[in-house]
């Protein structure tokens, strides 16, 4: 898998525009990250492959594409895929002919259609009495880090890839209770605006345990380990509390933050500046299908009283 190139500022002279430019490589090479660039190569692989199997043949007249994958769109619901598949395969064709765009009607409205009648199996948000459980179990087994990274990522609405690149030196605070401003650098919706992004926590009970860890490491120390000991020490943490049945995963935290500050305030306006999103409709359909969730969601807070007695004690 690629990794992304990193945004440059405009060279002063031609010659450093063009240095750098080489290093980045063609426009064309740039349109997707390199992450969706894999899937979509992942779904056109399929599609070829299925037409392989069905003795079709990709047509000559780019219009005539529409039916058939129409038909592969088809076989994909009825035998289980899930619907990424799906928008990948019509993404994906169509960033490798960028001409076919407008001339996927029925694909795309299929696709449409797909997403009316079912209801994408997304993370549960986190209850905060969760958190605070969680943050409890994490502190009896003294992993600081752990706990501020689920704090920060709940108050904060971080993404988990967010969550994941935070070191300690783009966390600014000077005193122990004080607002902490935390740099995002160049985030997924940053990406789409051109601007580097932060985030502000203003929790007293996280700012407390932010305050020791940030002071107890150097400069330059990740918040998080590497992702796959994140994500083991995350479901261990789940286990442990008995609450695997409930469909808590990692992106529970940003789901559950915005559910908590939409609870709290009551202002959309106020939730799309700290949750940074762009699309009001979006942060809607987000928070009342959050809202929703959390309403069904029957969590055995006895089992949880031991962690969150950990947790009130440490942020006394």
């Amino acid at each position: 898998m690629g990794k992304v190139a990193k945004r440059h500022v405009e060279g002063r002279t031609k010659a450093e525009r063009i240095a750098v430019r080489k290093r980045l490589g063609p426009l064309q090479t740039l349109t997707v990250q390199p992450r969706t660039k894999t899937r979509y190569e992942r779904a056109r692989t399929l599609f070829y492959s299925f037409l392989r199997d069905e003795d079709l043949v990709l047509p000559r007249r780019r219009q005539d594409l529409d039916q058939l994958l129409s038909e592969y769109i088809e076989h994909l619901w009825s035998t289980g895929e899930g619907r990424a598949l799906a928008n990948d395969t019509a993404a994906g064709l169509q960033d490798k002919d960028p001409k076919l765009k407008g001339l996927l009607p029925v694909s795309w409205r299929l696709l449409k259609t797909w997403s009316v009648n079912e209801i994408p199996n997304r993370a549960t948000p986190f209850p905060e009495v969760v958190l605070h459980a969680l943050v409890g179990w994490a502190l009896q087994r003294q992993n600081l880090g752990f706990a501020v990274s689920l704090l920060v990522g709940f108050y904060c609405m971080l993404r988990t890839g967010e969550l994941l690149g935070i070191h300690s030196h783009h966390i600014s605070m000077s005193k122990p209770r004080q607002v902490a401003v935390i740099s995002l650098g160049l985030t997924k919706g940053g990406k789409r605006q051109g601007a580097t992004e932060s985030a502000t926590l203003g929790v007293l009970e996280a700012l407390h345990l932010l305050w020791q860890w940030k002071k107890s490491v150097p400069a330059n120390t990740s918040l998080c380990p590497p992702p796959h000991r994140w994500r083991k020490t995350f479901s261990q943490a789940i286990t442990d509390l008995k609450l695997e049945t409930l469909g808590f995963r990692p992106y529970s935290l940003r789901r559950g933050g915005a559910s908590h500050w939409f609870r709290h305030h009551g202002s959309l306006d106020k939730l799309l500046v700290q949750g940074r999103w762009a699309a009001p409709k979006t942060a809607k359909n987000y928070i009342n299908e959050g809202l929703a969730i959390l309403a069904e969601t029957k969590v055995p807070e006895v089992s949880l009283k031991p962690f969150l007695l950990s947790f009130s004690r440490a942020v006394r």
